[in-house]
């Protein structure tokens, strides 16, 4: 089963890796072209395109968010929870992934839903598209932290209780590089 869990969290891994890629490419894109439209060929009516990086820099940056934390790459302040015995470390961590779980579904999905599903009426102004699907964003990225936070919560129970580094033992290489 865990060799399961893996290889779809892998898969995941990959699609939204290459999903946040593709957005990017398409949100410099867009912003170059409102850049060369307004300084080398004043165009008239290029206003669509400002509106619709919005759209993507929303969806980019909230399934970025949803990816970085699969990636457990998020901001996490855990040096005191470090200092903890192997079994605190883990009842810690477990209790962080379903707080965070929690956020995710009450607030992202249940939330981000009702808001989409009460503007998708709502047409946004100079595009063709419903204010529904962009805060859709919300809910889909709210459902992937959801399904990584229980992802993450399994293999900390699977997996044995990380030791206890004794400060004095520390090699201070592997500070400088997990560096910011």
């Amino acid at each position: 089963m865990l060799n399961a869990l893996e290889a779809f969290k892998r898969g995941l891994d990959v699609f939204l890796r290459w999903f946040c890629i593709v957005l990017f490419v398409v949100l410099v894109m867009l912003v170059t072209w409102q850049v060369f439209v307004r300084q080398v060929l004043p165009l008239p009516n290029q206003e669509w395109t400002e509106v619709l990086a919005r759209i993507v820099f929303i969806w980019q940056g909230l399934i970025g968010a949803a990816y970085v934390i699969g990636e457990k790459d998020d901001v996490a302040i855990d040096f005191l929870v470090n200092k903890l015995p192997g079994g605190g470390v883990k009842v810690m961590q477990i209790l962080a992934h379903a707080i965070v779980a929690f956020f995710a579904v009450w607030v992202m999905c249940i939330g981000g839903g009702r808001l989409a599903a009460s503007t998708m009426d709502d047409v946004v102004q100079l595009l063709p598209i419903s204010q529904g699907v962009i805060y859709l964003a919300l809910p889909i990225a709210g459902g992937i932290i959801a399904l990584y936070s229980a992802i993450h919560i399994i293999h900390t129970i699977v997996n044995p209780a990380p030791t206890v580094v004794d400060p004095n033992e520390m090699d201070l290489t592997d500070l400088q590089e997990e560096s910011i």
